[in-house]
């Protein structure tokens, strides 16, 4: 099946991937996402390859060679091969059987010669083209190709076999359709949504894994709004009570119809939408405790602090790392700080100082905030942000790094040392407000006479 035959140009194959299947005694080809994505005419990026070679016959022939080799899955038959600046990952012909939970992982695996039992394993038929590196030959044994050309997503079987092997190809589905822009076959989406409570036998690592690729699919080959869409789909098919449920609690909530379009879950996938990747999980979750606030006390009042610990309770949950739990934790907690534009500007500035490892960010959560609201449609101005960019503009010390004096001169002014910490910190919050302070003379005639 030449590319010629399906009206397609060949793939660019790099210098290196030439050589690697020069090694190989036999068909080396690369298969998934990479030939998706080129015969969709998006940008090619991370190299899937297959081949009938078993790990280790595939060991033997690189050993010697300027390729290095090392196993992932030896049971999957998962290896990655490094050559120069370029890696790839391999993955041996297989037939897959799995646990009737459709927990993911195989139950037992069998390495094969044949690329159709290979094919037929895999999840979705767009997953499934194969391109043969020497003979520069589109191999499509499951109708793939025309699937990519139509912007279609169907599984390469009966779709409930598929989903019921693997939960986790549910939220895959839905990640793919969410990056490309794809439609999902009526069978499949059918079947996704039959099969989303499988997600409860999912490992919280591979939840989130593909979760957060959903949250960012936007940017993943540029697809407008590819985010927002996937946060629908998962909602659709039943799929967030097994990630998020908590966010669910939220429909019907009403809100302050002069500041809120939406009900709280509305607001919540609204912000979400309208923020910087960066950002979005904050977005998602900033107002996640204001069920169980109005529930307990009739008000939202101390949504923000509740909804902090919420967060981090989920996160934890979805196994996220500690450094972006906290983030978002001071994210969400920090949010409504200021909301009404009237806080003194002493105590904002010091605010802006205790806050400037995310200041830049809650600025942006703050802005999605009124977005979401979908009321409030021109620029409003913060005073927030016009304070933090002033003080930037005044050359404000945000670190103690960046102090006129440091631990240094306090030692040569026989400073105690178990004061020069103290000493520095509170010069450090001074100085935000008081801008003599910020010469490094004036630095040391403080330090000189601190107590």
């Amino acid at each position: 099946m030449c590319a010629k035959a399906f009206g397609l140009r060949r793939m660019t194959v790099s210098t290196p991937l030439e050589e690697l299947a020069n090694l190989f005694p036999t068909p080396l080809y690369i298969v998934g996402g990479a030939v998706r994505d080129f015969v969709a005419g998006f940008p090619v990026s991370d190299i899937d390859l297959a081949a009938s070679l078993k790990p280790d016959e595939l060991i033997a022939i690189l050993k010697d060679s300027n390729f290095k080799v090392s196993p992932t899955s030896l049971k999957l038959g998962t290896l990655k091969i490094r050559a120069k600046n370029e890696s790839y990952e391999y993955t041996s012909f297989r037939t897959d059987s799995y646990p009737l939970d459709g927990s993911h992982r195989p139950s037992d695996v069998k390495f094969t010669k044949e690329i159709k039992e290979d094919a037929l394993r895999r999840d979705f038929t767009i997953n499934a083209v194969y391109y043969h590196i020497k003979t520069q030959e589109f191999v499509d044994l499951c109708g793939g190709i025309p699937d990519i050309k139509n912007r279609l997503i169907r599984t390469t079987a009966h779709p409930e076999k598929v989903l019921k092997e693997d939960a986790l190809r549910v939220l895959r589905g839905i990640r793919i359709a969410a990056q490309t822009g794809f439609e999902i076959e009526n069978k499949t989406f059918a079947a996704l949504a039959a099969y989303a409570s499988g997600l409860k036998n999912i490992a919280a690592e591979r939840i989130r894994e593909e979760f957060d690729k959903i949250i960012i699919a936007d940017t993943h080959l540029g697809i407008k709004d590819g985010h927002i869409r996937g946060l629908r789909l998962l909602d659709e098919i039943g799929a967030l009570k097994y990630i998020v449920p908590e966010l669910l609690e939220g429909k019907g909530v009403l809100q302050r119809a002069d500041f809120h379009k939406y009900d709280v879950f509305g607001h919540a996938l609204s912000v979400f939408e309208a923020a910087p990747p960066e950002i979005r999980l904050a977005a998602l979750l900033h107002d996640i405790a204001k069920p169980a606030t109005l529930r307990k006390t009739g008000r939202f009042a101390g949504h923000d602090k509740a909804g902090a610990e919420m967060a981090v309770n989920i996160m934890r949950r979805l196994v996220y790392p500690e450094a972006e739990i906290r983030r978002v934790k001071k994210l969400i907690a920090a949010h409504m700080y200021d909301l009404d534009n009237k806080t003194g500007e002493k105590k904002l500035r010091l605010f802006i100082l205790e806050h400037c490892d995310i200041i830049e960010d809650l600025i942006k959560l703050k802005r999605a905030d009124i977005a979401g609201g979908g009321i409030i449609k021109e620029d409003v101005p913060l005073r927030l942000e016009e304070t933090y960019h002033s003080m930037l503009n005044e050359g404000v010390a945000f670190s103690i790094k960046a102090l006129p004096i440091s631990g240094r001169d306090l030692l040569e002014l026989d400073i105690p040392a178990n004061t020069r910490g103290a000493l520095l910190g509170d010069l450090l919050k001074r100085s935000v407000n008081d801008s003599a302070l910020r010469t490094r003379e004036a630095a040391l005639n403080f330090a000189k006479k601190y107590k």
